[in-house]
């Protein structure tokens, strides 16, 4: 009882704590903003209102677990601790002597007798007992910085405030379920709008905004406004009435006009403020406030705070929507028409669901009482609607971030004080350790009642480790070893946290990489090895591994020893020979596909272990002598990096069909190519496919065999064929704009004209391929990684047709520039972040360009990418503008030049 009455203490001093910080928290950004008056910055309000929910629970978490110094006032709370204290003097003689000392003690601050509460709160000696809240720095109840006042001090007081707590949490909980059980039923009784001009405004404006993920568009008829939610799979829902009638909608036909339609330059308006709340992940922010909101319930101002956010999120979306739409009446107008609407509804303002009020979707008109100051904002010409530059965001998390440490010091707070004497800690400046342990109790209770989702854990089983003695001297490294490049697992022998290094008995040598030249790669199992190099993130995983314990990590041999090259280092289970499969070594250099049953998966890793059942076919350049000598036996699959959507798929036990090559001839693992899909009933029966082998043929009569192996780019072509089902389709070659780094092909352009197959198309970019029709082209990332089909990545998206002066050519007297140049923008493309730019002038050489006659760009087009990590730079340029860019022409064989150095807009 005793324990379970120092617990219900904590929690009131915690939540007596947050009452103090969130208030000052919220008192100080209200006061800024109304001192602020209409100088409106709406980036820098939502800024501020998200401080004040989340920045209270942060330094309340800190000034009450961690051991901080704090230097402001702080408020006593009298807990009663463990009856069994004087037990403690049994088993601790020096403590029990410590307390016999006789009662007027002298005080050191006053020379004053103290009192039996001041003695309780005391050692013998005078200085205060560490309790679960305080550490040895603070002073007992005469200190100067501490306040006379006492709150109620009764078991069963703040018994009853833990127990009111938690109900009003459970409560919360069923109120937040309500809310997305309501907005989940909004979602299923709308009908989908999959054509039409909406949806083709909706993809442009997704584009220009830099959303990347798949926005779903739904029209519904309990709604009188629109609005944008969900976080993983966000979705816009708008009215029924504001839907024109030429728009088919879930394959039927919308309903008769109204007569109270919106335009369509109204409607893009719309689509744009509602695609403005899913780039900033207002649904996300709507979330926090509303689990805030009913965590710590007992404070109004959270409430307050969030529907302050809320407004201010929409005046941030109408500027982020007139800044892509390059006007703002239109955006105004359709303001103007939604009051009109709102004002003829009934009903509770905001977004309403078949039930009631939904809170937990961004809405463009949400708040009646703010679309007149919107309105306003939009049209006043003298109101900057763009976004803060970088540094001043920077300058504004900086203050935010010293303003939460400094709060951390000097905001009041609250202590828990023992109302009965207790031991003096044995170790002084321990922290608070029993409330980490609350803390921690709590939250582990509350994981129980939270749905989690997940493939399996990243580590296996933790298990007695072998008893084999392990050497920390390293052996002498074999010669077979040279050059070597791959992945080890072995037991930790011995470790140097200060010089990064370590040294592991060899288990297993899991994988070897292609580039790898080690003669005998194997010849270093069962030897213990020194390894070198460990840094950063990785040394903390070295730093917690204990002697024994098994780690898997990449190295490679630099002719000096092994070292380690930062990409992989983990604790994982004891070895297993089955957690490594060997290859057959007739089965090495198999390329073609297989029907398997999925056995153990490592999701940190992204590979599997199946047990191959059947061959289904080799392909042209399969190696291995005897295929079939995998059948009945285990491997390891990997290659899953760009297809982790189907890899979190699949679980143990699943059938598989899986395309797969043997790049390393010395490693034991094999990886996916071209596709893995699960196995239907016919598969495993299945016999070579007639298709499959007129795919390849054609392939190669087309020029992949042909000094195609190892392209590595962008294709441009009209599409001929395709087969959804595989993710495989087949291009006429129109153009080759792009060159990335690791093509290994000496003359890209002369795929150009010939037809090309692709395949391993997957997740998304399967919706693109569904949508696309035999003639039509399309653009996609390329790689050849053996086989007769080109891998797509990154990229696959749908483009005009190929017309002269889309992808310029770059002079060969240019390749290899590094220049300042002064250009004019010609065209843009929103979704690659790149420009056509006419160049006027190259005003500098920069050190390092090999361009023997830079002159000769001038007065030509090229294309100019590279603006990725200058997105606010690129949105605001327009046609016809003038810019200053350094150019850097990276790839020799591409015909596309690089930012570089600074880019600016300047006066034509």
């Amino acid at each position: 009882m005793s324990d379970l009455a120092s617990l219900t203490g904590n929690v009131g001093v915690f939540l007596l704590t947050y009452l103090l910080h969130s208030t000052l928290a919220f008192s100080f950004v209200a006061a800024a903003t109304y001192f602020l008056g209409r100088r409106r910055n709406s980036e820098l309000r939502v800024l501020a209102w998200k401080m004040v929910l989340c920045v209270p629970v942060v330094t309340t978490l800190a000034v009450t677990v961690m051991d901080v110094p704090h230097f402001g006032l702080q408020f006593p709370v009298h807990i009663a601790v463990s009856e069994a204290a004087g037990e403690t003097s049994r088993d601790n003689p020096t403590a029990s002597q410590e307390r016999t000392v006789p009662a007027p003690l002298v005080s050191k601050d006053d020379n004053r007798p103290q009192t039996a509460d001041e003695t309780s709160a005391s050692g013998a000696d005078g200085r205060f007992a560490s309790t679960p809240f305080t550490s040895a720095r603070v002073a007992a109840s005469g200190s100067p910085n501490v306040s006379p006042l006492k709150p109620p001090t009764a078991r069963s007081g703040w018994g009853m405030v833990m127990t009111t707590w938690l109900l009003g949490i459970v409560v919360g909980a069923l109120g937040l379920g309500v809310q997305m059980t309501r907005l989940l039923q909004l979602r299923e009784r709308a009908s989908t709008i999959s054509t039409g001009d909406l949806c083709r405004s909706l993809n442009r404006l997704r584009r220009n905004l830099g959303i990347r993920c798949r926005v779903d568009l739904l029209r519904t008829a309990d709604l009188p406004g629109p609005v944008a939610a969900g976080i993983l799979r966000p979705f816009i829902l708008i009215p029924q009435n504001i839907c024109p009638d030429s728009v088919a909608v879930g394959g039927r036909d919308a309903s008769p006009s109204t007569g109270r339609e919106l335009s369509a330059s109204e409607r893009d308006a719309l689509l744009a403020h509602e695609l403005a709340h899913v780039a900033q992940c207002d649904a996300l922010w709507n979330l926090i406030v509303q689990i805030i909101s009913r965590v710590f319930f007992f404070q109004p101002l959270n409430w307050w705070a969030g529907r302050e956010l809320r407004k201010e999120m929409d005046f941030l979306a109408d500027a982020q929507a007139a800044l892509v739409l390059g006007h703002r009446t239109g955006l105004a107008h359709c303001l103007i028409r939604l009051g009109d609407q709102m004002s003829r509804a009934s009903g509770p303002v905001g977004p309403v669901g078949p039930v009631g009020p939904v809170h937990l979707a961004a809405g463009m008109a949400a708040f009646r009482s703010t679309l007149g100051q919107r309105i306003e904002t939009l049209l006043d010409t003298n109101n900057d609607l763009r976004r803060m530059p970088r540094w001043s965001r920077l300058a504004a998390l900086a203050v935010m971030l010293s303003g939460s440490i400094l709060a951390t010091v000097i905001v009041p707070r609250a202590i828990a004080r023992a109302t009965e004497p207790s031991p003096p800690p044995t170790i002084p400046h321990e922290g608070n350790e029993p409330m980490k342990k609350q803390v921690a109790a709590l939250a582990m209770a509350t994981a129980l009642v939270i749905p989690a989702a997940g493939d399996e854990p990243a580590t296996r089983p933790a298990s007695p480790p072998p008893t084999t003695e392990l050497k920390a001297t390293p052996d002498a490294l074999p010669p077979g070893i040279r050059k070597f490049n791959g992945m080890v697992v072995g037991r930790l022998a011995a470790k140097d946290i200060e010089r990064g290094t370590f040294v592991v008995h060899v288990d297993a040598v899991s994988r070897v990489w292609r580039n790898s030249q080690a003669e005998n790669p194997q010849s270093i199992v069962g030897k213990s090895v020194a390894v070198g190099g460990v840094f950063g993130k990785f040394l903390d995983v070295l730093v917690v591994t204990r002697i024994g314990e098994t780690i898997e990590f990449e190295c490679k041999h630099d002719g000096d020893g092994l070292k380690f090259p930062g990409e992989m280092l983990r604790k994982v289970a004891p070895y297993r020979p089955e957690d490594y499969p060997k290859l057959p070594e007739s089965f090495r250099g198999f390329q073609g596909s297989v029907i398997a049953d999925i056995v153990k998966k490592d999701p940190e890793a992204f590979e599997m272990i199946i047990k191959v059942s059947s061959v289904k076919e080799a392909w042209n350049k399969n190696t291995a002598k005897e295929p079939r000598s995998i059948e009945g036996r285990t491997m390891m699959l990997a290659g899953f990096w760009n297809r982790k959507e189907v890899y979190h798929s699949f679980k143990p036990g699943d059938r598989i069909e899986v395309g797969m090559q043997h790049i390393g001839r010395q490693s034991e693992h094999l990886t996916v190519a071209e596709f893995v899909r699960k196995a239907d009933a016919g598969s495993e029966k299945a016999a070579m496919e007639p298709m499959k082998r007129m795919e390849r043929e054609s392939a190669a009569a087309d020029g992949l065999a042909s000094g195609q192996n190892g392209f590595c780019g962008m294709l441009v072509g009209r599409l001929v064929q395709k087969d959804v089902e595989r993710g495989t389709f087949t291009i006429t070659v129109d153009a080759v704009p792009r060159i990335w780094n690791k093509n290994r092909v000496d003359n890209p352009k002369a795929i150009v004209g010939q037809n090309v197959q692709a395949g391993g198309v997957s997740g998304k970019l399967l919706d693109v391929l569904v949508v696309s029709r035999a003639g039509e082209t399309i653009e996609f990332g390329a790689l050849h990684e053996g086989g007769p089909f080109m891998r797509v990545v990154e990229v696959l998206r749908k483009v005009a047709p190929v017309s002269p002066g889309d992808y310029p050519e770059l002079p060969e007297a240019v390749r290899g520039i590094k220049a300042v140049v002064t250009a004019k923008v010609v065209k843009k493309d929103q979704e690659m972040m790149g420009l056509i730019v006419e160049v006027t002038r190259v005003d500098e050489l920069l050190p390092g360009s090999d361009a023997t006659d830079a002159d000769s760009i001038v007065g030509r087009r090229v294309m100019l990418d590279g603006f990725w990590k200058r997105k606010e730079l690129y949105q605001d340029l327009r046609v016809g503008d003038v810019i200053r860019s350094g150019v850097a022409h990276q790839q020799r064989l591409s015909d596309n030049l690089a930012v570089a150095e600074s880019v600016k807009k300047i006066d034509g």
